[in-house]
């Protein structure tokens, strides 16, 4: 440890020297965090000056001052200047442009020592950018009244998500050849005969080696801070703890090389045997880092779920994040993680050859060394995890277990249901005695779905939030049925898609029925109002190639499909530095425009239509002047204002409607397709859990002949709206359906289901929910009356009887709809 004790310290010189360096934002808030708890009385100033700050960057079209004052609390510094937010340990406030130049006048205490930093988050046509300028950043004492002008200096942007660890990869690498220069020196003026190294004993180091950098990476994923290892000793213990898996999975690595080196006795293969135990301990290196930003992403490491669900890393989104996951920068400091990984072990074991050439030393040496890590052991193995599972993961473990687990099923598919519980049927409901007040009118045939992308219940005026994003949905309302409960089976937009269509629960796999099958012969809303003579369309402001999303489309009922690549819009979105090479998205407004010049095409007959957004999704897509909804993260101030756009198109279309005198015969069914986290669990996006955020969205069905701002509370789902929707035109539902209508009917139930990355199952009874996370044999039960925001896990050993009860419904639920989508798909080939 010792060696690595004085890398760390000299990480701490290196910082002092480094502000002049492109790096991610991460890095950028590692670098300059101080110690806020510990702040020093003599800083107490209460002297105020403006601190003038002007930035030229003709390049840019938004940018914000990112800046921290030295040895105050965040909490004090973001009182002192208007429109200034804390994300992540920093102080962001607006820079105002005039012409090329972005001006500030920062408040801030006289003497005291401002760091600062310039982020550009869109260039000059609005396209979004990620760019750090730390070029031009400083670090400066506060003087007085003085201006600091800067010009913008545009070079290869680093990524936000580069990790800091992985950042300083080159110095680590310098750093220990340094220490083995020196062993060297030491070697040559001290210990000239020095027996060779055996196979086995390279193995051996070199897996000690790799035990070490897999520590070291696994710190900064399980939020330990390596640096500190200076001043206190005890975070040793954390790493170790974090890093069980590591150790688990390095020990069985070179366990099973050294018995293949055992049982071979040719030198040759013995030889070629540890070049392969070498290839793979490097491979094992540049994974253990790489972890490092899919943790940050995901929460947890890579599985072969989210391979497939990123088109094998051939989606778009795969495409973004494999290019900011290996940037030069990267490229550079995983070679010098995987060289310093070589160099640490012959460290190591040149120490240990001066150790073992002292006769007597050594044998206290290593018993000392022997007590001193059994006892560090000892203490993490008592120490109480601060971290998630998925922080502590070793990532090629992960990947091996699931691809292992890829095509077997959790216990759900295979339990044996008992006798006396009658088969599942995915309708279940009770008729209501009194059907819902709905104003009849057969003037009522044409049909529009609006489904907003990634649009969480949670944040709608409508549900009980305060963001007032949807002043047209509440002008509607009158004129609306809402429901109160409205979930997504799945978290995913392929998922929903299929549900909402073809009225069923999505395929419970990994697999996607949109990809696998999108030719399934399977009567959907589309096709059956087709073959009542309806016009149909389609029209996306995404990319519908997505898990062959257009494809399917295509074959059920649609006679137009049009998304973002032939659509006509103005605003097209991109990302620049080179993430894609054409615009993934449109404004949605222009969703609007299209469907109105849809509509004029042919007025004879009726129409469907359905229109889907992009800008939920991230990035979170928004060209015009962001509102500030005073909440800390600019990504879900920009989601916010993203979801308000959307309800901008609501009203547009609405007065597309009214103004071709259709608002009285077309129903218009808005809801999202899903819904997005923004931290409430510590998870973001969407498709890795199974929490109100994430599944939870808005269902308006609006008409002014039909209702009266009538509101409905029991639970429905995805499934049950194409049923809905035919029993209000009078038609009857296909026989394969499993939708229910949401008039007429009444249920208190729910199932729910993500597979990307663990094996996730959830169940709604009444005000009860269950998530089973068949991955890690772990339950979670929250009442939502009480604890709507799920914050209570009310799980404990004494619940056995009441978990078998819903786990048998589950697993009824899960063996019904395997089986009736193999069947679909066999009868399919």
């Amino acid at each position: 440890m010792l060696f690595i004790t004085i890398f760390l310290f000299l990480i701490e010189i290196d910082n002092a020297v480094s502000s002049g360096i492109i790096k991610g934002v991460d890095g950028v808030k590692n670098e300059i965090t101080t110690s806020e708890n510990n702040r020093t009385d003599t800083l107490l100033l209460e002297v105020f000056t403006s601190q003038y700050i002007n930035y030229y960057a003709p390049k840019s079209g938004s940018v914000n001052l990112a800046w921290k004052i030295d040895n105050f609390p965040l909490e004090e510094s973001v009182l002192w200047n208007e429109n200034t937010k804390i994300t992540d340990g920093l102080l962001y406030t607006p820079m105002e442009a005039h012409g090329d130049t972005f001006k500030v006048n920062l408040r801030v205490p006289v003497g005291s020592n401002l760091q600062y930093y310039f982020w550009t988050t869109k260039n000059k046509d609005g396209a979004y950018q990620e760019f750090w300028d730390l070029r031009s950043s400083g670090n400066i004492t506060v003087k007085g009244v003085t201006t600091i002008s800067k010009d913008a200096v545009y070079s290869k942007v680093e990524k936000k998500k580069e990790s800091y660890i992985l950042s300083k990869g080159w110095l680590i690498f310098f750093l220990s050849s340094g220490v083995y220069m020196l062993l060297y020196w030491i070697k040559k003026k001290r210990f000239n005969v020095i027996e060779s190294t055996s196979v086995i004993e390279k193995v051996l180091f070199l897996g000690l080696s790799l035990a070490i950098i897999q520590a070291f990476a696994r710190a900064e994923i399980i939020g330990v801070n390596p640096k500190s290892i200076i001043y206190d000793f005890g975070v040793i213990v954390k790493i170790i703890r974090g890093s069980f898996s590591d150790f688990l999975y390095v020990t069985v690595f070179v366990l099973l090389f050294i018995i293949a080196i055992l049982l071979t006795k040719n030198t040759k293969t013995r030889k070629l045997i540890y070049w392969i135990f070498l290839f793979f301990a490097l491979l094992s290196t540049l994974i253990a880092y790489t972890n490092i930003t899919t943790v940050i992403y995901l929460g947890k490491p890579f599985t072969y779920q989210w391979l497939y669900y990123s088109g094998f890393l051939g989606s778009l989104d795969a495409k973004l994040a494999l290019r900011e996951n290996l940037s030069v920068s990267i490229v550079v400091n995983l070679i010098a993680y995987s060289l310093t990984l070589l160099i640490v072990a012959s460290i190591l074991h040149r120490v240990y050859q001066f150790v073992y050439l002292q006769k007597y030393v050594k044998y206290i040496t290593f018993s000392l060394l022997g007590l001193a890590l059994a006892a560090l052991f000892i203490q993490a193995y008592r120490f109480e995890e601060t971290w998630t599972q998925g922080q502590s993961e070793n990532a090629i473990t992960a990947m091996i277990y699931s691809t292992i687990k890829a095509n077997s099923n959790s216990s759900f598919y295979s339990s044996k249901i008992p006798a006396n519980i009658p088969p599942f049927n995915p309708i279940q409901s009770s008729v209501i005695k009194e059907p819902f007040p709905v104003l009849k009118n057969d003037q009522v045939k044409n049909v529009l779905f609006i489904v907003l992308e990634s649009a969480g219940a949670v944040y709608f005026d409508g549900y009980g939030a305060t963001y007032k994003l949807s002043p047209n949905l509440n002008r509607y309302a009158n004129q609306a049925l809402m429901f109160d409960q409205m979930y997504a089976h799945a978290p995913a937009t392929n998922r929903s898609l299929v549900s909402i269509l073809g009225s069923i629960y999505p395929y419970l796999s990994y697999k996607s029925l949109t990809q696998e099958a999108p030719e399934v012969e399977h009567p959907t809303l589309s096709s059956v109002l087709k073959t009542e003579g309806y016009r149909t369309s389609f029209f996306s402001s995404s990319d519908l190639r997505f898990q062959n999303c257009m494809q399917f489309l295509a074959h059920h009922g649609f006679d137009t499909i049009e998304d973002f690549s032939t659509i006509k819009c103005a605003k097209e979105f991109q990302l620049e530095s080179g993430n894609y090479n054409e615009g993934n998205g449109i404004d949605d407004m222009c969703l609007a425009d299209r469907l109105e010049s849809w509509i004029d095409e042919d007025t004879t007959k009726n129409f469907f239509s359905m229109i889907w957004t992009v800008q939920g999704h991230y990035p979170y897509f928004f060209a015009n002047e962001e509102e500030d909804f005073g909440v800390s993260n600019y990504n879900f101030n920009r989601y916010l204002n993203c979801l308000k756009h959307n309800d901008e198109l609501i009203g547009k279309v609405m007065q597309v409607l009214e103004e071709k005198g259709l608002a009285s015969t077309t129903l218009v069914v808005v809801t999202g397709d899903h819904g997005e986290a923004f931290g409430q669990h510590k998870q973001y996006g969407h498709g890795t859990a199974l929490y109100e955020e994430n599944l939870k969205v808005p269902l308006y069905f609006i008409n002014p002949t039909l209702f009266r701002g009538e509101r409905k509370s029991d639970i429905a789902g995805m499934k049950d709206l194409a049923t809905t929707t035919l029993s209000l035109l009078g038609i009857n539902p296909p026989l394969k359906w499993q939708g229910r209508d949401l008039l007429n009917t009444h249920s208190n139930e729910a199932f729910f289901f993500a597979p990307w990355s663990d094996y996730l199952f959830g169940y709604r009874k009444d005000y009860m929910k269950y998530i089973f996370n068949e991955s890690q044999n772990t339950v979670e039960i929250y009442d939502l009356c009480a604890d709507p925001n799920e914050r209570i896990n009310l799980f404990h050993d004494g619940m056995k009887d009441e978990i078998v009860n819903v786990r048998t419904r589950m697993a009824a639920w899960v063996q019904f709809q395997d089986k009736f989508v193999k069947e679909m798909l066999k009868e399919e080939d």
